[in-house]
């Protein structure tokens, strides 16, 4: 039977752990198990093998282990329509991978997988049997800061991998992850979601954030709210809009700045959603429900909700 860890809001939500949930996760959310981790060395991710952080960590998620039975699998079923599996570099992980695709998408649940670049040939493998949406664990929003934080992968062949997954999977249906607050440029963040969505996909933003064990872990903060309220907004309206950066931006010394023109201040909730595949929502992934610093929020009605406090923070970064 195959091991896998899966998140503890997805096990709630299907009925299989009794804790309380603020918002419920729109997928099924799986991660393949390693007790020793990921063979990369990712400086942020608590997965890494340089890290010290336990292995029932992604971000501030705990994933607690789980098998692959039909019991199980029939349960996630009932409550959900898509699973969202995420790749762990080890010895065999693509032959397993193969295993959870064929049991995940047997179960009748369609299938995001997230991944390191692949082969294109392996690609339409997994679209064949079943995988309709691609994640890619770009990270970094420049070169530079891909070699700082360790990515395993070049930079070159993470775009080649992005454009291949466009190509085999179609337009939209590639999602780029890209961390706010690594030490990138404004600039770089801008030029980044601009090139992804002239490669065809899409792109879903997390709010860097630090988790004890990591060699990020007392070097380097949470981003500021505002930046990423910028980020947040920039991305809509590059991906969304179609629009140039250099033509709602303006910079006050380093800090970028939205004109105010560009911006419905009446509908401010629908830049703060969660941005992926069909239903992802990765609720409190980055934040504390309870916390005073809501980076991204998991639904419209828990958004709106909030609708002052989020028109606040957006006002900050107008011009």
């Amino acid at each position: 039977m195959v091991r896998v860890r899966v998140s503890v809001g997805t096990l709630a939500a299907a009925g299989l752990e009794s804790i309380r949930l603020s918002a419920e996760p729109g997928l099924a959310y799986i991660m393949q198990y390693s007790d020793v981790g990921c063979l990369a060395s990712c400086a942020f991710c608590p997965q890494a093998r340089t890290s010290r952080s336990p292995k029932n960590l992604l971000s501030r998620v705990l994933w607690p282990e789980v098998t692959l039975t039909a019991e199980f699998l029939t349960a996630l079923a009932r409550r959900f329509s898509r699973a969202c599996l995420q790749s762990v570099i080890k010895e065999g992980f693509i032959e397993e991978l193969r295993e959870i695709v064929r049991l995940v998408s047997g179960a009748g649940l369609k299938v995001s997988l997230s991944v390191t670049p692949l082969p294109r040939n392996l690609l339409k493998e997994f679209r064949n049997a079943g995988v309709d949406y691609l994640g890619v664990g770009l990270d970094a929003a420049s070169e530079d800061v891909a070699k700082l934080v360790r990515k395993p992968y070049s930079w070159g062949r993470y775009w080649e991998f992005i454009r291949d997954g466009v190509s085999v999977f179609g337009r939209g249906h590639v999602i780029v992850h890209i961390i706010v607050g690594l030490g990138e440029a404004p600039e770089d963040l801008l030029n980044t979601i601009t090139e992804a969505r002239d490669a065809g996909a899409d792109v879903s933003l997390f709010a860097f954030t630090p988790v004890r064990g990591t060699p990020l872990y007392g070097v380097r903060g949470p981003p500021n709210l505002r930046y990423y309220r910028f980020a947040q907004i920039a991305a809509h309206l590059i991906i969304d809009e179609g629009l140039n950066w250099r033509d709602f931006t303006v910079f006050r010394g380093r800090d970028p700045l939205i004109r105010r023109d560009y911006v419905d201040l009446n509908n401010v909730w629908r830049y703060v959603l969660v941005r992926g595949c069909p239903g992802c929502n990765r609720p409190f992934y980055t934040e504390s429900p309870a916390g005073e610093r809501m980076y991204n929020y998991p639904t419209p009605e828990f958004a709106t909700a909030e609708a002052e406090r989020i028109r606040v923070s957006v006002e900050q970064v107008l011009a």
